[in-house]
């Protein structure tokens, strides 16, 4: 069974910047991939948006890829598939993007402008995904 990638003492120096081996949103316990996409208490606040909105009530999954399997069934109701297999993106790509923020340039935003980046990026590909189509916030948001 592979190990999960874990910063420790012995790799602390990434580009002359000292890590911290604690998870950069939460600080309660090591930084693992699982942990930052997944359990952080921080991010499971961005997932409560898209999971609240659908009324789906579920114990997250250990790994990534479980994360992925159960997204997939549980989409099958979706109004719009395509938009609704976008969503784990939109939510990794706006954790990564705030744990670097606060890991090399030491700004922290708060979870609602983590949740607004989210949701802005969700809107953006999904309005990538239909070229000519600008739809709104509201109409992306609803068609999940």
């Amino acid at each position: 069974m592979a190990k999960e990638a874990v910063l420790t003492q012995d790799n602390v120096m990434k580009r002359g910047i000292t890590l911290c081996s604690r998870c950069f949103l939460c600080g309660e316990t090591a930084e693992t991939v699982n942990h930052l996409f997944l359990h952080c208490k921080y991010t499971q606040q961005i997932w409560s948006i898209f999971l609240n909105r659908k009324g789906i009530s579920w114990t997250m999954p250990r790994k990534v890829t479980e994360v992925l399997m159960s997204w997939e069934e549980e989409g099958v109701h979706a109004k719009d598939r395509s938009r609704w297999r976008i969503i784990p993106s939109a939510i990794w790509w706006a954790i990564w993007k705030e744990r670097n923020s606060r890991c090399f340039e030491s700004i922290v935003n708060n979870v609602q402008k983590v949740k607004l980046s989210c949701i802005l990026f969700l809107v953006f590909w999904c309005n990538q995904l239909y070229s000519n189509d600008t739809t709104s916030i509201i109409d992306v948001l609803d068609s999940i």
